[in-house]
């Protein structure tokens, strides 16, 4: 009996034992994929963050009316105007891009931002106007210029905007036509630091609007010229008493600033449009060939659209934006806006 008894605790005390061996495993193994599946969670949100990473500015929580509206900035000692449309689902938490647009010589904000479109645009759009000289107004960067510092009127109204409201700092950008272009031109020369990107239309490149400019640092930059263009010649030539340079002798030295090492060309029209892409690739930081969207890192690239016999034009306008040819199947502004999304800013 005492035997027997032995042997049965003895088996009993073996399945104790067995259970508890089972159990610890068991704990050890839900443990170990519990680490492990935190573990890729906290990986995947690592890397959805980086993929969509903002630098927000000091005006985020800062409540805002959406909408069009006109107003006023001091720069300088001097007053000066700008639109600014705000989108309708504007969240003053979640920092949105900016876009800065000038309207050319003799225009002014209100209608370049009409022919455009650009306020539609899934950002907060800005249309500063030149100052006023001899009942037009225009931007540094040209003969006619009215001496305003409108450098320094920028860096303030960003500052302003900044400010006021949520921006991506990562994501400011600045477009323009004509005169505007030149503007743009200016402005990557000298406030290079305060944008993203860049991209002109039927840019006017006096030499005034390169002047000092080191191209030093590489530049996203973009470009649209129509070939037909009767105002400031694709080829480039002489206007206002200066001459210029074509489209491509102006873009040459950013794709050089940039240090590209590819030069591709191919038809991007539709409908029989014939738009000539020329496009710089593995430039300095340039990300994975084919890489697009906002998962793509900031790369430098430099590309140029020819419009075959396009005019002094916005392609695509909304309405009347110059004289010449006007394409209905080619956008400036969905193709500018692509640009953009394409080159956030990432060495902040």
């Amino acid at each position: 009996m005492h035997s027997t008894t032995k042997r049965t605790l003895s088996i009993g005390a073996i399945i104790a034992l067995l259970l508890t061996l089972a159990l610890t495993t068991t704990a050890q193994t839900v443990t170990t994929d519990s680490a492990a599946a935190a573990q890729t969670q906290t990986s995947a949100q690592s890397g959805t963050a980086s993929a969509i990473s903002t630098d927000p500015s000091a005006g985020c929580g800062t409540d805002q009316t959406p909408g069009n509206d006109e107003r006023t900035i001091t720069s300088a000692g001097g007053e000066r105007t700008y639109r600014i449309n705000v989108p309708r689902d504007y969240d003053p938490q979640a920092p949105q891009p900016l876009v800065l647009g000038f309207h050319g010589n003799g225009s002014d904000g209100a209608e370049f931002q009409n022919y455009t479109g650009l306020p539609q645009l899934p950002a907060v759009t800005v249309f500063p106007d030149g100052a006023l000289k001899d009942g037009k107004r225009s931007w540094q960067g040209a003969p006619y210029a009215s001496g305003a510092d409108d450098v320094r009127f920028v860096s303030d109204l960003l500052d302003s905007i900044e400010d006021d409201f949520c921006i991506d700092l990562n994501r400011v950008y600045a477009t323009g036509k004509s005169n505007g272009g030149g503007m743009v031109s200016v402005l990557a020369c000298q406030l290079r630091e305060r944008f993203s990107a860049f991209a002109t239309v039927a840019g006017a490149y006096y030499p005034q609007s390169t002047e000092g400019c080191g191209y030093s640092e590489p530049t996203p930059m973009l470009a649209i010229h129509g070939t037909g263009d009767e105002t400031m010649h694709y080829d480039g030539g002489t206007r206002q008493g200066e001459d210029y340079p074509g489209v491509r002798e102006w873009i040459q030295p950013w794709a050089e600033a940039s240090d590209c090492r590819v030069k591709t060309e191919r038809n991007v029209g539709k409908k029989g449009e014939d738009v000539l892409r020329t496009r710089w690739k593995k430039c300095t930081g340039d990300s994975a060939e084919g890489q697009r969207g906002p998962e793509r890192q900031s790369g430098a690239d430099v590309e140029l659209y020819s419009v075959a016999g396009g005019g002094h034009v916005w392609p695509g306008e909304a309405v009347y934006s110059g004289g010449g040819y006007v394409t209905k199947h080619f956008s400036a502004t969905t193709t500018l806006w692509k640009f953009f999304q394409d080159h956030p800013r990432s060495d902040r």
